[in-house]
């Protein structure tokens, strides 16, 4: 931009650059209410944003409360040694007892393995089609002259997808083909129908062997017998997932495993929720706390609807008695948990620990039912608001950048007009400056004329 004309009023006597700068302001402050309007919105982001993620920490401790199996309210152990057998995990519907587990046998995986040779990118000179039947079904796999080492016959059966893991490996000596089928189980057998072959007299050159057979898992438990194509049971303890590690020997002692009721870990999963609603809680205490004095910042989102409307949304399903019929414990007040002045939720855990110990299931039941729990209410509010999509966080915060923009629009608007203005002012100022000038000249020629007539 080019230089702005100054002027210092040596004409006329008058201080135009201050005219000019009070003229300007005027006119600029427009451009001021408008930038402070933005950072207002800018605020009003920044706090949503907050409450954002505030929302998200309670949706995540509302999801593990509200999925009846991930709420935790059994505790499984192992006899000493055991874990070398097997390992567990509880999970949500599960039955307190003493189970005895015994592994004769661990699924395993089809694992063959081709001849050696010196080179795994050496082309073989083998063409045709290598066949793998997996799990009953035939697939072809076109060898030729693009493919046709231990590497590239490795990623063509690889890139078939077809049920089989490939790899070559080096044992010191030679390179081999090897081949594991991706899933155990009998049922997941590979078997090799059929090899390419170079052409003859020379015949094979991979002779794919099988070394290991792929099986069922085989275990016990309280003597009755099960076999699994896979080592992860979920099935065979109610509400407790068994990896089976290792396989018993003649004189291995059996693995006793006790599953009992968990009150701490049911404790400790409702406290986070707690603690979680607690943080929403206290943003929004904050965002409309009454101001003491007019010298307090007015806070972004005091007065906004959508705190309104969670604070309301919330407190109704924390103070309503649940829907679920015959609940010796309906309302979380039953359990201990009641709500403060501020709206901020406590915990007596000497009463919830009492309700736990008359009727573990119904607590859980309160909580987690997947359809009517107090969980599943809480979650779906939240949700509501934490969606990606159409959650009113969402919406809130894009209707304010659309403002944003606007305002972004209007300013730079306003101040190009406000340079042509001030331009304007200064090129008439410069122009009556111009004609003081001239009529001051011509008032002074006037002037000595008349003097010389009077002598």
């Amino acid at each position: 931009m080019a230089s702005p004309i100054t002027i210092g009023g040596l004409a006329s006597g008058l201080d135009t650059e201050s005219i000019i700068s009070a003229l300007v302001g005027v006119e600029s402050r427009k451009v001021g209410q408008m930038r402070t309007a933005r950072t207002g919105f800018q605020k009003k982001i920044d706090a949503l944003g907050e409450l954002d993620k505030r929302l998200k920490s309670l949706e995540k401790s509302l999801k593990k409360l509200a999925d009846p199996d991930q709420f935790v309210a059994h505790k499984a152990t192992l006899s000493a040694g055991g874990d070398s057998f097997v390992a567990i995990t509880p999970k949500g519907s599960t039955q307190a007892g003493t189970y005895d587990v015994r592994v004769s046998q661990l699924a395993e995986s089809t694992f063959i393995r081709s001849d050696g040779q010196a080179d795994a990118n050496a082309d073989l000179g083998i063409t045709g089609t290598l066949s793998l039947s997996v799990g009953g079904t035939q697939h072809d796999i076109t060898i030729d002259g693009t493919n046709s080492s231990l590497n590239g016959v490795r990623d063509a059966i690889n890139d078939a997808d077809v049920g089989v893991v490939a790899s070559t490996v080096f044992d010191g000596t030679d390179w081999h083909l090897e081949l594991r089928g991706a899933d155990s189980g009998v049922a997941n057998a590979v078997t090799v129908v059929a090899e390419p072959s170079q052409p003859p007299p020379q015949g094979g050159v991979l002779n794919l062997t099988q070394l290991r057979a792929a099986s069922d898992a085989a275990f016990t438990v309280d003597g009755q017998a099960y076999t699994s194509a896979d080592n992860t049971i979920d099935d065979a303890i109610q509400g407790v997932t068994l990896q089976l590690l290792q396989e018993h020997g003649a004189g291995d002692p059996t693995v006793e495993v006790t599953v009992a009721e968990d009150f701490e870990a049911i404790e400790a999963q409702l406290t986070d929720f707690i603690d979680d609603y607690n943080e929403v809680i206290e943003f929004l205490n904050e965002q409309s706390a009454v101001r003491t004095s007019s010298e307090d910042a007015i806070k972004p989102l005091a007065g906004d609807s959508a705190l309104r409307s969670i604070r309301s949304s919330f407190g109704t399903v924390i103070s309503s008695q649940s829907a679920l019929s015959g609940l010796s414990y309906s309302s979380l007040s039953s359990l201990g948990v009641t709500t403060s002045s501020d709206g901020t939720l406590e915990l007596d855990s000497a009463r919830l620990k009492d309700a736990l110990a008359d009727d573990v299931d119904d607590v859980k039941e309160l909580l987690s039912d997947e359809t009517a729990g107090i969980g599943k209410r809480l979650l779906d509010s939240v949700e509501q608001r934490t969606d990606s999509i159409s959650g009113t966080m969402k919406t809130r915060t894009d209707a304010f950048r659309a403002s944003m923009d606007t305002l972004d629009d209007r300013i730079t608007r306003a101040e190009d007009q406000l340079e042509v203005f001030e331009r304007s002012l200064r090129q008439k100022y410069a122009a009556m400056e111009s004609l003081v000038g001239r009529l001051q000249a011509q008032g002074g020629a006037l002037g000595s004329i008349a003097t010389f007539g009077v002598k």
